[in-house]
């Protein structure tokens, strides 16, 4: 009777280092921090545009301490500057000096586990002053889903989506895998 008493609680206190042990990995959590919610092979959008300019730090101060700005001027500030995203500047980047690139769709599978499949793992905030040189415009069947504006200097972003929602980008080395990405030519 004692044996088999024994051997009962034995069984039990397995069952629940094992039980434990699952959650012990993830903080405490069942839920995987790499999760991938989508079908493999597809992708979140379908296409993606990067614009980019290259005016830097003096360039921005000369057009900051202007006297007179022009419309043109303060555009180019607001999209350097603003936190705030919105779809309606695409049309005018190119006039201020952004440049535009299709991103090659080699680099989408990349490109997609860093912005929808992971989760971002540090909440790290940098206290410079962003200047979003970088903007990513993604699309699904010719829709704009999501801009992201990105400062690679400060590993800052600000986004804008439709439902797609970029949870993933942002811990410190996703700047330095995306980073060559766009700069391929």
């Amino acid at each position: 009777m004692k044996g088999g008493l024994f051997i009962a609680v034995g069984i039990f206190a397995i069952f629940i280092s094992v039980c434990l042990q699952g959650c012990v990995g993830n903080n405490g959590s069942r839920e995987e921090g790499t999760r991938d919610n989508t079908i493999s092979g597809s992708f979140r959008f379908d296409s993606l545009v990067h614009y980019a300019t290259m005016i830097d730090l003096y360039q921005i101060g000369e057009l900051e301490n202007k006297k007179t700005k022009s419309e043109q001027d303060v555009f180019l500030l607001s999209v350097l500057g603003d936190n705030e995203v919105d779809t309606a500047i695409l049309n005018r980047l190119e006039g201020v000096g952004y440049t535009k690139t299709l991103i090659n769709r080699s680099h989408s599978g990349v490109i997609d586990s860093l912005f929808f499949r992971k989760t971002r793992q540090d909440n790290v905030d940098s206290s410079c002053i962003h200047e979003f040189r970088d903007i990513l415009v993604f699309y699904k069947n010719k829709k704009c889903i999501g801009l992201a504006k990105i400062c690679f200097d400060c590993k800052a972003m600000v986004s804008w989506d439709r439902g797609v929602q970029f949870k993933g980008f942002g811990d410190w080395s996703d700047y330095d895998k995306l980073h060559p990405i766009l700069r391929e030519k």
